[in-house]
């Protein structure tokens, strides 16, 4: 800009000297040629120079001042082109970037459609499963109600059998109490009537020694027999005492036996109540696992329309995809998108974490109940051991005394309690048996309503894939396509896994069945071995009367 207002001062310059030397060869001229012309015109020709100078100063002032604008404008346009090539530069990165995402995308759309393929595999291997898992539901329903049949009818015989046993025993017990009782009463008065006869006999006899005293002078001999007929007194005395004491004794022991008789009785009364409730129980937990089972169904038939929706999805997600080419500029949205996502697969895992705690402490509650069935086994043994113990002790008692008998029958008794009590502590590990049944059942259910969640999640998750894949652009959308595509395969997965665990808890309350019916086969045994403690107690009384009556 400088150089060239200088070269418009330079010319300007050298138009004024031409135009002044010029003027003065005029001038010059004019004076040499008319000197004698007036001083108006030179003043004339003064003020017109002095115009002329004034007019060329004031062009030149303006000329310059119009080249500085021009070159400014010039200067500008020079900048513009410079940002325009720049601009041009950046737009023709971003095309070609643009050309890259899209061979991106097209890879992607071909991963994807293989991606897609393999889900369909994996779909028809999921169906596959479900209908095994439907046959076998079905076959465990059936085994179920087979089950529960057999446990009823079991259930409602052993408790006839009960109930008619208890009549028939406790009929029979009350009579040969009722019969022994008025036999010891009729011993006790012979005995009593005996006694007077004889103390009249001594009587008498003394009556008869003292008149012979008074008349046989022979003292000695009378003393001598005096001594022996007091001792003879004195044992007869002695051995009534005996015999009131012995049956003071028996007395006691049939009052005894009396009371131990009504506590068997509410004893059995209450077996019967707790059979009841076990029945009870056991039909409660068929009907809950039959619900149970149910849901399972409907859950497994809600996840297979899941998976066509799914489907269906996808092949709309293909269609989205070649309109993500379009849609370049909404890339913003796609990075909060996948933090969303993100955040509800950890959601997702968290609740698998919760089912394998739930599973785990499921299995736990099944080892508890097995080992105190183990418990109440060996229960059951020790008490068949104690009953042949008592039946092999019952059989060596015909040639034992009266005290050796009161001991074993005293031994008996409190043996017979003691198995009562057992019964008793096995009967309530049952009750809390059952309890450990109805928990197990608690958690299947909390295990189903865990599913349904996922389910729901699931549900909630693909539609906002379905939304985010028509707006989403970027690898990093693609990138969280196939992660979702991931976490469904691993929720479908994780479904499996939690139908195998569901047999599992069914295949183990089953068997938790069977092992019910064996301790009801063990606890008819233990009737019949308390019908034959009962019979040992007959063959006890037996004996004591027939003691009594040698003595």
């Amino acid at each position: 800009m400088s150089s060239v207002k200088q070269r418009n001062k330079n010319n300007a310059q050298e138009r004024a000297s031409h135009s002044s030397s010029d003027d003065v060869a005029k001038k010059s001229s004019k004076g040499s040629k008319g000197g004698s012309t007036n001083t108006g015109s030179g003043i004339l020709g003064k003020v017109f120079t002095i115009v002329l100078y004034l007019a060329l100063i004031s062009a030149a002032g303006f000329a310059g001042y119009y080249l500085q604008i021009v070159m400014e404008q010039v200067s500008e346009i020079n900048s513009r082109n410079e940002e325009s090539s720049a601009q041009a530069l950046e737009l023709v990165k971003r095309v070609e970037s643009a050309l890259q995402q899209v061979d991106s995308l097209r890879l992607t759309v071909r991963n994807f459609d293989i991606s897609l393929k393999d889900t369909n595999k994996e779909l028809e291997s999921t169906n596959k499963a479900v209908r095994k898992g439907e046959t076998e539901t079905h076959r465990i329903e059936e085994v179920l109600h087979k089950l529960q049949n057999e446990i009823l009818q079991d259930l409602s015989d052993g408790i006839r059998d009960v109930k008619e046993s208890r009549e028939r025993d406790f009929s029979s017990l009350e009579q040969t109490v009722e019969e022994r009782l008025t036999e010891l009463t009729k011993s006790i008065n012979d005995n009593v009537s005996v006694f007077t006869e004889v103390q009249g006999v001594t009587q008498n006899e003394l009556q008869t020694i003292k008149s012979k005293i008074d008349a046989v002078e022979d003292l000695g001999l009378l003393k001598q027999e005096l001594l022996a007929i007091t001792t003879a007194v004195a044992d007869l005395s002695t051995a009534t005492e005996v015999k009131e004491e012995a049956i003071k004794s028996l007395t006691n022991q049939i009052r005894s036996l009396q009371s131990e008789v009504q506590t068997r009785n509410q004893e059995v009364a209450s077996t019967v109540q707790e059979f009841e409730e076990l029945k009870g129980t056991v039909q409660r937990t068929g009907s809950s696992l039959r619900e149970l089972i149910s849901e399972a169904e409907t859950s497994i038939k809600f996840v297979s329309g899941e998976v066509q929706v799914l489907h269906e999805g996808l092949q709309q997600v293909k269609a989205s995809i070649s309109e993500q080419e379009q849609n370049l500029l909404a890339m913003a949205t796609s990075g909060e998108k996948t933090e969303s996502l993100e955040s509800r697969l950890k959601a997702v895992e968290e609740n698998t974490e919760t089912l394998i705690v739930s599973a785990s402490e499921q299995s736990d509650s099944l080892e508890s109940i097995f080992s105190k069935y183990d418990s109440h086994t060996s229960s059951l043994s020790t008490l068949e051991r104690d009953i042949e113990s008592i039946k092999s002790s019952a059989s060596k008692r015909n040639d034992l005394d009266l005290q050796s008998a009161v001991q074993k029958v005293t031994e008996a008794q409190e043996s017979f309690i003691s198995d009562i009590e057992m019964l008793k502590n096995n009967l309530s590990e049952l009750q809390i048996a059952a309890q450990t049944a109805e928990i197990t059942q608690n958690e299947i259910l909390s295990l189903d309503k865990s599913q349904k969640q996922q389910i729901q999640e699931h549900e909630q998750r693909l539609a906002e894939v379905e939304d985010n894949l028509k707006t989403q652009t970027t690898e990093e959308g693609d990138q969280s396509v196939q992660t979702s595509i991931n976490d469904l395969k691993s929720s479908f997965s994780q479904a499996q896994n939690d139908l195998r665990m569901l047999r599992t808890a069914v295949d183990s309350l089953v068997a938790y069945s069977v092992k019910i019916e064996t301790n009801e086969k063990e606890l008819v045994s233990l009737k019949n071995l308390m019908d034959e403690m009962k019979s040992a107690m007959d063959t006890l009384s037996r004996e004591l009367e027939s003691v009594q009556g040698r003595i």
